[in-house]
């Protein structure tokens, strides 16, 4: 069973998140320096449950869901440009 499908079974629906994130953002904007940290705890778990709930769900006909990662090196700071070897043009 995928975990969207067991969130469903166990009453986190699409309607129930969607209904928790209002409460939230209406307690937040009340709460003001008041909101506490569970409130934005809530909000994190709420986003993880909406992802897993959109990935259980069946793609178009004939399309696939594809997630994209990529992960890039930074450049070393202070590292000197690599020369080109051809010739050197003037600011």
């Amino acid at each position: 069973m995928r975990m969207g499908e067991a969130l469903r079974k166990q009453g986190l629906d699409e309607h129930t998140i969607a209904g928790t994130y209002a409460e939230v953002v209406d307690n937040l904007k009340k709460g003001g320096k008041r909101a506490g940290s569970s409130d934005k705890l809530l909000v994190d778990i709420l986003k993880e449950c909406s992802r897993q709930i959109e990935a259980s769900q069946p793609a178009g006909e004939g399309s696939i869901q594809v997630q994209l990662v990529h992960n890039v090196d930074r450049p070393v700071r202070g590292a000197k440009k690599p020369e080109t070897g051809g010739t050197e043009m003037s600011e």
